[in-house]
């Protein structure tokens, strides 16, 4: 598992990629239920397996309106109640509803010690039309984990305080995953995982079936070839055969 983490202060941003995180789009978009929380609890399970050893306490309880629910309870021998509560917040536009999650961060952080704003970056062609299909890490999960002592900075200050650390941080991600940074980049996920997924598939097809064309031109082409010379043969022997009917 490749990881990258920084301390900015005030927020911390960690990011994970390889074939796991490949594997967890996978397990998200083949999953019979295509609904937030199937994904928020997918997501979840993965980050209590990866940040906290599978130590942390994940609410099974059916769900009910109106009733506060733990996201995950983690243990914290440090503190004085000897636990803390992460609240995890997934979305598909990057920082886009930032600003959002901060308006209500006082609800958010009256249960809760930490919010966990997570995305998925995917890697991307800076050529237009290309698909990279040859790389077998696709996806990139980002998480920007933020402090409950955040409440008393002004949210302007601290949504453009994220904003330029995440800007630093994706470069630096770009550049230690290896992507060719002349061609490639991260590119946020706009919509559902589902869909992007299914619109690179169809990318994919499209591309092919494009080469697939190319081919088969070629292929008429040489066909047309083949029959001018047989043409030019057929004519080369009635040509013979008249010649012979002169003798």
């Amino acid at each position: 598992m490749m990881d990258l983490f920084k301390d900015y202060g005030n927020f911390q941003i960690h990011a994970f990629w390889s074939k796991d995180i490949t594997v967890l789009v996978n397990q998200i978009t083949s999953h019979h239920a295509k609904s937030y929380a199937t994904q928020h609890n997918i997501i979840l399970t993965f980050l209590n397996e990866t940040l906290f050893q599978g130590e942390g306490e994940l609410n099974k309880e059916f769900r009910k309106r109106n009733k506060t629910y733990p996201d995950l309870k983690v243990p914290a021998k440090e503190t004085e109640k000897g636990f803390e509560i992460v609240e995890l917040r997934v979305h598909t536009s990057q920082l886009k509803y930032l600003r959002y999650e901060l308006r209500i961060r006082e609800k958010t952080f009256s249960n809760s010690d930490y919010l966990y704003y997570t995305f998925f970056l995917q890697a991307g062609s800076k050529e237009e039309g290309k698909i990279i299909k040859d790389r077998d890490c696709i996806y990139y999960l980002v998480i920007i984990k933020i402090s409950k002592q955040t409440l008393s900075l002004p949210i302007n200050e601290l949504v453009e305080e994220i904003r330029m650390g995440t800007k630093d941080f994706t470069k630096e991600l770009a550049e230690k995953s290896g992507l060719d940074v002349e061609k490639e980049e991260l590119l946020g996920v706009e919509n559902m995982i589902k869909v992007v997924d299914l619109e690179r598939k169809l990318n994919m097809k499209v591309a092919d079936l494009e080469e697939r064309d190319k081919q088969l031109e070629e292929r008429d082409k040489q066909l047309e070839e083949r029959d001018k010379r047989l043409e030019e043969k057929d004519k080369e022997i009635e040509r013979l055969k008249a010649q012979l009917k002169d003798i």
